[in-house]
């Protein structure tokens, strides 16, 4: 999947997008940054106003204040106004510092939101890609951009964008203040700004880059911690312990390797941002000091213009900073959004209506299908399933039998030819509405890591006694009262702390557990022994009863239950019909059945298809 770069533009249309549903929030937290940017402009003023009147006073002049101050504070003498000055200066302090906590406050929360929002969506995303998406993607990897490369959002909002705004409405109003005590000072004050734009957008380039490479390395060490973990039982099997662990190190080494690349990129830019902002300070000190033995300024104007330099520096190096960070979360974002940008090539058509209870006729009209550019995996199928009728999908390891079931809920669109329920193309109906009418059970069993019973309600908000009763069809409850708790026992991760029957009989409890018109099984009992089967298939030609079912049988005693069997070669039907009268034609359901009564546990993946001589 390509993450294509993201223009800042295109950036901040996006991350508004997700601001503007927290919109009040974000008006107090703006208006918090506004008082607290009030309090940062007056908050030299009364050490400039004693300084003066000092001055004035060393001379033999008795201190006047200026003229707005005039109505207020006089009469005051000399002590009062200290100590007022004292007062003034704690307190702005103070409610700056509030006002920048509330601010603070307010914005994490909205990021925190802001994160949540775009995980959901993000994730919610994923559950609508196809199975073809999925297929081609590495499951470490997409886990990672939910989890991790969304937080990034957080970082654009709090680290970039309101404390860039903050810093550049600080930087107008003190300039502005500056320009109004002296405006030749004010304008030398910004002399170094041409040279900061050229090295921040040399290197915000730089760490951008080096940001999209750390970040592909870390989603690749949590891929390859993911999949060895998933795969522990296989690894300490094969005795690859010490290798996954090896190769694990590298991973982790390289990341950190492109970790320390980009922190050294940033602190460069630290390092060049600070030693252009250290002339500005020297310059003003020179000049402001001609300024005052010349008596153009006083030494109070020249003390709060420093102290002006100091804070309106802050701002441009937080602005260079917040520039870094945005092109560091930028990479993140860019990982985030490439997810969202891919269209669910299974996705409702424009007008599509809700299908409505069928009775399960089944009919697939000259199918081709193949996984992207590949060759066809069916080719031409025409195949049409009775309402109530069971029919078995025979043939070898890769012959198509689970992607022809898979047309039939829609989890893949043929390239050629159509697939029809009742007589309505699937593409034509919403998804929603197709796949309530559809059951699946997987060879593979699916067990959360959850309760029992919720992993045989899965999908449904069945009561216990119905959950029970699946359970008893299934011939599971025997081996989940035993459990510790029954019902209530949580499972370990992908049901390991059970057998393989064990898993099976509850992914086989969760089918019968749920009522709809059409069944797709993938060898339902393949995990059972002949005895258990036996009983579990009682109850599931029962479950079968007018309902319409397609078995992907890789057990030939399975699919000698079925009314018809369709055997498969290459992605074409090449015969079908009933047990009996496939073997009588002698072809290659024939051969196949020859192997199985050999080996009746045999899987019917090894022989060609082909008539025996």
């Amino acid at each position: 999947m390509e993450n294509r770069p993201i223009t800042y533009p295109a950036l901040l249309r996006r991350v508004l997008g997700y601001l503007r549903p927290h919109r009040a929030r974000l008006s107090g937290g703006l208006a918090m940054l506004l008082v607290g940017i009030g309090f940062e402009l007056i908050k030299p003023v009364p050490q400039k106003l004693v300084l003066d009147w000092l001055e004035q006073w060393a001379k033999g002049n008795p201190g006047r204040l200026p003229a707005v101050f005039q109505p207020w504070l006089a009469g005051w003498n000399a002590g009062h106004l200290l100590v007022l000055a004292f007062v003034a200066i704690i307190l702005f302090a103070m409610f700056h510092g509030l006002s920048a906590l509330a601010a603070n406050y307010i914005t994490i929360d909205i990021g925190q939101r802001m994160v949540n929002d775009l995980r959901t969506q993000l994730y919610s995303h994923l559950q609508k890609l196809s199975l073809k998406f999925h297929y081609q993607q590495r499951a470490g990897d997409l886990l990672f951009r939910v989890m991790s490369d969304t937080f990034s959002i957080q970082s654009v909002v709090m680290n970039g964008l309101l404390p860039l705004a903050t810093a550049s409405l600080t930087l107008i109003g003190m300039f502005w203040v500056m320009a109004y005590l002296d405006l030749p000072l004010a304008l030398m004050t910004i002399l170094v700004c041409p040279f900061l734009y050229f090295a921040i957008s040399r290197l915000s380039r730089r760490i951008h880059g080096h940001a999209a490479a750390s970040r592909e390395a870390e989603s690749e060490l949590y891929c390859r911690a993911e999949s060895t973990i998933g795969a522990v039982k296989l690894v300490q099997a094969y005795g690859r312990e010490e290798r996954a662990v090896a190769e694990f190190r590298r991973g982790s080494e390289r990341s950190l390797a492109l970790s320390l690349r980009l922190y050294s990129v940033e602190t460069l830019f630290g390092l060049v941002v600070d030693s252009l902002l250290a002339t500005g300070p020297a310059v003003i000190i020179c000049v402001g000091a001609v300024h005052v033995m010349r008596a153009q300024i006083s030494l109070g104007t020249l003390i709060l213009f420093l102290n002006y330099l100091k804070d309106l520096y802050n701002p441009i190096h937080e602005i260079s900073q917040n520039l870094a960070e945005l092109s560091a979360s930028r990479a993140g974002l860019e990982r985030a959004f490439a997810v969202l940008d891919v269209l669910p090539d299974i996705r409702d058509a424009p007008g599509a209506r809700p299908l409505g209870p069928v009775r399960g006729e089944i009919t697939l009209d000259h199918v081709t299908f193949s996984y992207g550019d590949g060759p066809p995996v069916l080719c031409d199928i025409d195949l049409r399933i009775e309402p109530g009728e069971t029919v078995a999908l025979v043939g070898r390891t890769g012959a198509g039998k689970t992607t022809l079931a898979g047309l039939v809920p829609r989890f893949f669109d043929p390239q050629q030819g159509r697939v029809l329920i009742d007589g309505h193309d699937v593409r034509d109906v919403q998804l929603a509405s197709l796949r309530r009418q559809v059951t699946l059970m997987l060879q593979e069993p699916i067990l959360f890591h959850t309760t029992v019973a919720d992993n045989i309600a899965f999908g449904s908000d069945a009561a216990l006694e119905r959950i029970r009763e699946a359970a008893r069809r299934a011939e599971a409850e025997g081996f989940v009262m035993a459990l510790p708790q029954g019902y209530d026992s949580v499972l370990g991760e992908d049901g390991m702390t059970l057998s393989g029957g064990q898993r099976q009989r509850l992914a086989l409890a969760r089918a019968l557990l749920r009522e709809t018109p059409i069944l797709i099984f993938d060898e339902p009992t393949s995990s059972l022994d002949t005895a258990t089967e036996a009983l579990v298939w009682g109850h599931i030609e029962t479950l079968l009863e007018a309902k319409t079912a397609i078995i992907i049988a890789h057990r030939l005693s399975t699919a000698r239950m079925a009314d018809r069997i369709v055997v498969l070669d290459d992605g074409r039907i090449v015969e079908q019909g009933t047990h009996d009268e496939l073997l009588a034609r002698r072809g290659p359901y024939h051969g196949l059945w020859q192997r199985h009564a050999l080996s009746p546990d045999a899987a019917d993946g090894e022989p060609a298809l082909t008539p025996p001589a």
